[in-house]
């Protein structure tokens, strides 16, 4: 078949299953984005801002599963892509972006917004940040870039992938052999069958098993499979910070999350030194997780560390059994091995559940409850979370920005269902949720769409409201307004006390900022109001910002987190 180099594009683009792509024009991509309105199955979103656009695949493709896909034009137009593609690299988000570049025939004579070489150099730009990066050189070799671009951001690990396309050839004929319908990456689904066998054995003889689980698990859907081994065993189990909600966090073998912000109840098991032998599925144990690399969370006989990334084993924490592979695959495998075997270990197994909930009881799950309770004025950001809690839908998704609110969210929510629970934890990146809950929404357009995000972040991309204006996108987003960036208050607090350095500004109208973009604004003041503000705005399926008044003198729970950093800098300084 005979078609353009952009009608390719998009013709992969659909085949992937992205049915978006988010981008704010320039010069170098006009054929590009006149051939996308031509096509007509890839839809343009125009954002208000490159990252936000970034931000928006990247949210897109963690809903969906399917290739997030955004466009800047040469220039500044990648330049303010870098923040929102490199979101994506720490967290393995598959995100296809392009780039547009001048023609060649102009190439290396002071071009206006040259990416080449002689200019900013794109690709090299997009190297460090994305799993490959490179400039189309010639129609002929358009579908074998488009084809190993989008194998190499779906395949392990995940990724975002940069294509830079002179103007020229955006607009070139080609002659391309046939496309796939649907285009998917290889599977990856394998394992060690010995040592599959070796980590089956190790539970079945632990008196006091514990499972980890991390964002692989969640990557691989392997949440079913965990929840059945963890129920077969009575085995608890914590989640990491990102891979909340991949374990029914209200579930009586949950945890909760282990390690920043997390549950006092996954700190008290998994670091008490009677865990015996410890699966850790899909985790990289990074600092975040374990309170800077805490030497307790090792177990005392065995770790089984389950990962697709043979780096991530044995990193941070010695594994006894290294179990590369994918982790549904492997735990489905492990569960077959107990399965037929579990008569012997029925005596232990039963003890275990009263024993964790024996723990669970007097312990709990989060810290200072009664402030859950609190009717004060301003609200406490800890009774907002009660009330969210207790209004949010079953189906929601939430989006979760960087900063306190983070922190609130993180501790004190309970989420039930996988991929329901969305942060950036890799590069924890201010202003992500509020531009990629908007991606989450077009990719999950029948389930809420809600962003919690603080008001340093809502400052950063709070433009992308007339985004979702603009298309009718029924976001809401819940403001936690404080008038301070409330986490670098907090850590800065540590140190200095109260007298900290640029953290304070000027207290914003939110909920009036939104109406003058199109959007419902409203205020919350009181305990009690989110229950019934945010169940209107979600019926009146139109973009919304909720502007929620809170009591900026409270911390989030992260004393445990900097005690950590500390304990870690004493050991290795000392």
């Amino acid at each position: 078949m005979n078609c353009s180099v952009s009608e390719l594009i998009f013709r992969y683009l659909e085949a992937a299953g992205t049915e978006y792509i988010f981008g704010v024009p320039g010069l170098s991509l006009e054929p590009f984005l006149f051939t996308c309105r031509k096509y007509g199955k890839v839809t343009p979103i125009l954002a208000k801002h490159e990252e936000g656009a970034a931000f928006m695949a990247d949210g897109y493709a963690r809903v969906r599963g399917t290739p997030g896909a955004c466009f800047g034009t040469s220039g500044p137009g990648v330049t303010n892509l870098i923040s929102g593609v490199a979101t994506a690299y720490a967290d393995e988000v598959p995100v296809v972006i392009f780039s547009g570049q001048i023609p060649t025939f102009t190439n290396r004579k002071g071009t206006l917004q040259d990416s080449t070489a002689k200019g900013i150099d794109s690709v090299q730009l997009f190297r460090l940040v994305c799993k490959s990066s490179s400039q189309m050189v010639s129609k002929y070799s358009a579908q074998y870039d488009i084809e190993q671009a989008l194998s190499c951001a779906l395949t392990v690990k995940r990724g975002p992938v940069h294509i830079a396309i002179p103007k020229d050839i955006q607009g070139e004929e080609v002659e391309v052999a046939a496309i796939p319908s649907r285009f998917t990456a290889p599977a990856t689904e394998y394992y060690d069958r010995k040592l599959v066998i070796d980590a089956a054995r190790e539970l079945m003889d632990a008196e006091s098993p514990a499972i980890l689980a991390g964002s692989g698990a969640l990557l691989s859907d392997a949440a079913g499979d965990i929840r059945d081994l963890a129920e077969m065993l009575q085995i608890p189990v914590a989640t990491t910070p990102r891979a909340k909600g991949v374990f029914p966090e209200d579930h009586p073998l949950s945890l909760g999350v282990l390690g920043l912000s997390g549950s006092p109840l996954a700190d008290e098991i998994i670091k008490s030194g009677s865990v015996d032998v410890l699966l850790v599925i899909g985790a990289s144990l990074n600092q975040v997780t374990t309170f800077s690399w805490d030497p307790r969370i090792a177990p005392s006989r065995c770790l089984i560390h389950v990962n697709i990334d043979p780096s991530a084993i044995s990193a941070n924490y010695h594994a006894d059994i290294p179990l590369v592979g994918d982790a549904r695959t492997v735990v489905n495998e492990i569960s077959f091995r107990v399965l037929r075997d579990l008569d012997r270990a029925q005596a232990r197994i039963a003890a275990r559940s009263e024993n964790i909930a024996r723990i669970k009881k007097r312990v709990g799950m989060v810290l200072e409850p009664e402030k859950m309770d609190s009717e004060s004025v301003p609200l406490k950001p800890q009774r907002l979370m009660r009330d969210l809690q207790e209004c949010l839908p079953e189906d929601a998704i939430l989006f979760s920005d960087v900063g306190n609110n983070l922190l609130w969210t993180l501790h004190y929510l309970k989420m039930q269902k996988p991929g329901s629970y969305i942060a950036p934890f890799g590069l924890l990146t201010m202003g992500y949720a509020t531009a990629a809950a908007i991606g989450g929404k077009l990719a999950a357009p029948d389930r809420p769409v809600i962003a919690s995000v603080g008001d340093g972040c809502f400052y950063m991309n709070g433009m992308e409201v007339a985004t979702a204006v603009s298309y009718n996108i029924p976001v809401v987003w819940i403001v936690h307004n404080n008038a301070q960036l409330g986490l670098i208050h907090t850590f800065q607090s540590f140190t200095v006390g109260e007298d900290t350095v640029l953290t304070r500004f000027h207290q914003a109208d939110f909920a009036g900022f939104a109406q003058s973009l199109g959007a419902n604004g409203y205020v919350v003041r009181h305990p009690g109001e989110l229950k019934v503000v945010l169940p209107k705005a979600l019926s009146a399926k139109k973009p919304a910002v909720i502007d929620c008044i809170i009591d900026p003198t409270e911390k989030p729970p992260v004393s445990t987190f900097v005690k950590g950093a500390k304990d870690y800098a004493t050991r290795t300084l000392h």
